[in-house]
């Protein structure tokens, strides 16, 4: 052979490997997408490997990292009572970025709970310290709701209380350029105004200003709240209330119970789906029960991924 043939062959080789090298880099990097909703990012909570993965700078580090891999576009961060310091946000933050994962953060007072100030005011500062989506989320019931396991809606004079608290929050997060979201949970998501006060009058003419936004669980209407809501009524309030969502969590609920995976819901995800799309709400996290051992969570997830991208 002679010598500029083999230098033809050999650069060719080389070329083949380098592409080959890209190539997977360019896979590595790439996220999942559905094909019917190519717009909308999925993430996942953290709060699905809480059981074996508790908020701590090292496990949230193996949360990005099983992100990373699997070619999700974000985490969402679970911080229950905004216990994770500044110092060690700032480190997750840092970590996430280099590996090009997204964080949202969210803690889980509610906004009558006695120290939601203390606690929002330190979620605050590790919302902005992760230097992600500009956001922070709490919930919006709290202990009136967890004290009493046949609670299904707010007073009147709760419900005014809680207005004022959740303005307060979403206030102080404009102020600091962030934007506030609450979740749906144990209230039903319709009271009557009078009386009860449920998810529609909350995002209703008398409820929270345009500083508080919505942030979506597609099956606590279902599976957490202590109200057998229909369907139609639970669309109705979404269709109502799709603009001011920040973001969702994707959940499956079958029977009124929350699955380990995605499999269906009582009102069908296409029902969400499109509207998220079409409004640009595009913050998707799975969340699911968790599992028996953190290899069948590591799984759930995948099988979660499986079903998504066969129906949609």
């Amino acid at each position: 052979m002679s010598r500029s043939n083999w230098f033809m062959k050999f650069s060719a080789l080389l070329f083949a490997l380098m592409f080959a090298l890209v190539g997977n880099a360019f896979a590595a990097d790439k996220n999942i997408k559905m094909k019917k909703y190519p717009n909308l990012k999925l993430g996942f909570t953290s709060q699905n490997f809480s059981k074996w993965l508790p908020p701590t700078v090292a496990n949230i580090k193996t949360i990005i990292d099983f992100a990373k891999k699997n070619g999700f576009a974000f985490i969402e961060l679970r911080d229950p009572a905004a216990g994770i310091s500044l110092a060690d946000v700032q480190k997750i933050g840092k970590y996430a970025k280099g590996k090009k994962i997204e964080v949202i953060y969210a803690m889980g007072v509610g906004g009558l709970d006695d120290k939601y100030f203390e606690t929002f005011s330190r979620g605050l500062a590790n919302a902005k310290a992760l230097g992600g989506p500009k956001v922070v989320r709490t919930g919006s019931n709290g202990n009136e709701m967890m004290n009493d396991a046949k609670k299904q809606y707010w007073t009147a004079d709760e419900f005014a209380k809680l207005v004022l608290s959740l303005n307060k929050a979403g206030d102080t997060a404009k102020a600091a350029g962030m934007r506030f979201f609450v979740e749906n949970a144990f209230e039903g998501v319709k009271g009557d105004g009078v009386t009860t006060f449920g998810s529609t009058e909350l995002f209703g003419p008398k409820g929270v200003n345009a500083n508080v936004g919505f942030q979506l669980d597609m099956a606590n209407f279902f599976c957490v709240s202590r109200v057998d809501n229909s369907p139609a009524d639970v669309k109705a309030f979404f269709d109502a209330n799709v603009k001011k969502i920040g973001y969702s969590h994707l959940k499956s609920s079958v029977d009124h119970k929350p699955l380990q995976y995605l499999d269906g819901n009582a009102l069908p995800f296409e029902a969400y789906f499109e509207p998220l799309a079409k409004n640009g709400k595009v913050y998707v996290a799975i969340e699911v029960a968790n599992a028996d051992t953190l290899e069948d969570a590591y799984a759930n997830h995948l099988k979660s991924v499986a079903y998504l991208l066969k129906n949609f």
